[in-house]
């Protein structure tokens, strides 16, 4: 029976396929833009043609596929396979699942974006090892997953561990869910370069208003951690202001769920790196109980932009094996 299995990482932006052998591996791989705004069905068929050029230049065919997965942003359903809507893709009440599946001929596992990547690190990187897991993926936006007792948890709602919108501040910044004091209102980039923006327009004066000045709304990583690393202090003082508001949240959380490790990822994390995490550490601890915080592992993820594919192929080859032991007995 083949053992190769396609992963896909779907963003609003990106497309990342991977395919990986038996011993998980990856063989082949593809990525392009996800151009949304070419409608549902022209991105379904970026989506096809990316995983075809994956398999492509892995040099096997595609009918040797046994499973694909894929992360999406959600809300979705991971038993039915349907995207019920997306911010940043056009996808409603879409049979991504179902379509993957006909396109090619193999088991389909559709989970959150988030819950992959997150899932990728439980598996393969800085959560290995760990039964209860949260991960926290800091970049645009702000997205989480859980690993409790060792299996992903979705909840009742099967779309579970949206941390980024956890209200922090009572009638703060306006969210894009449509709600106030998001953490991801308050701690994401977007919400940093927002703050950014409002400072230099009342006067203040930062290097970083060559990066976002009239008619450049967005705002990288990269020139975050260099102006940030140069000692501006408006930027420091901003990026101090989102980790401490991640810690809140992370505390909150450490009192809730009781992780044994915290996973944090994404653009923010991976540019900022060790000392933005250990200012966030700071935080959770002032914020959770001692004794809950006591054991509990702050890291930085490892897999870096390849844990969504990592993630998606995981749950992908776990579905398909658990399928096939219950078609044999």
């Amino acid at each position: 029976m083949s053992s190769y299995v396609l992963g896909i990482d779907l963003g609003g932006t990106k497309i990342d396929a991977a395919l990986f052998d038996e011993s998980h591996n990856i063989i082949g791989r593809h990525r392009d833009k996800t151009e949304a705004w070419l409608g549902e069905e022209e991105v379904f068929k970026r989506i096809v043609g990316v995983a075809a050029e994956a398999i492509k230049t892995a040099g096997i065919d595609a009918s040797r596929i046994s499973a694909c997965g894929i992360g999406s942003p959600g809300p979705l359903d991971p038993d039915s396979g349907y995207i019920i809507e997306t911010a940043n893709l056009p996808f409603r009440n879409f049979p991504l699942g179902p379509r993957l599946s006909e396109e090619f001929k193999c088991h389909v596992v559709v989970h959150n974006d988030v819950d992959a990547g997150t899932y990728g690190e439980f598996r393969s990187g800085a959560g290995a090892g760990a039964q209860d897991v949260l991960g926290v993926f800091v970049g645009t936006g702000i997205g989480g997953g859980l690993i409790i007792n060792g299996s992903l948890y979705n909840g009742f709602s099967k779309n579970a561990g949206e941390v980024g919108h956890m209200v922090i501040q009572a009638g703060g910044p306006p969210c894009g869910c449509g709600n106030r004091g998001c953490l991801e209102a308050l701690a994401s980039r977007t919400a940093m370069a927002r703050d950014l923006k409002k400072a230099i327009k009342r006067g203040k004066r930062s290097k970083i208003s060559k990066y976002i000045g009239k008619g450049n709304e967005l705002l990288s990583s990269k020139d975050l951690k260099k102006t940030y690393e140069a000692g501006d202090e408006l930027v420091r003082k901003v990026v101090h202001r989102a980790a401490r508001y991640v810690g809140i949240g992370l505390g909150s959380l450490v009192n809730v769920l009781g992780p044994e490790i915290i996973v944090l990822g994404g653009g923010v994390v991976e540019a900022m790196g060790e000392k933005y995490i250990a200012r966030v550490d700071r935080t959770m601890r002032k914020i959770a109980f001692e004794f809950s915080a006591k054991n509990v592992r702050v890291v930085k993820a490892q897999l870096g932009d390849d844990a969504g594919v990592i993630g998606a192929a995981t749950l992908a080859r776990e579905s398909a094996k658990r399928v096939g032991a219950d078609e044999r007995t």
